[in-house]
């Protein structure tokens, strides 16, 4: 039986938020980074366009983005991360599909 691990952080901007979900225990390298409306697809699948830090300050290598059907979720398929380790995520330059982009105020969560 898999224990899954689960954090929520929630960010606030223009008029719309993210959630970032870890993973479970036995996969360590996947964030789901979820919308609460439906996302553009320009730039979402450009891996510059997020940024995860370990507590220490050390960039986790991101390799590719996958997209939720119905564009309000992404997985962020990265380097492995340790298990319950501090990590930030940062997200830039999306924008959800009424043209709003994600303020840069509100564009950092924690998990």
């Amino acid at each position: 039986m898999l224990k899954t691990l689960l954090f929520i952080i929630t960010i606030f901007a223009a008029g719309f938020f993210c959630e970032v979900h870890s993973q479970s225990v036995a996969d360590t390298s996947k964030v789901l980074l979820r919308f609460n409306e439906p996302m553009s697809r320009d730039g979402i699948f450009d891996t510059s366009n997020y940024i995860i830090f370990k507590d220490d300050d050390t960039p986790v290598r991101i390799f590719k983005i996958g997209v939720v059907p119905g564009d309000s979720a992404v997985v962020l398929f990265t380097e492995k991360q340790i298990p319950n380790g501090k990590y930030k995520v940062i997200i830039k330059n999306l924008k959800d599909k009424s043209g709003n982009i994600i303020s840069e105020d509100h564009n950092v969560a924690f998990y």
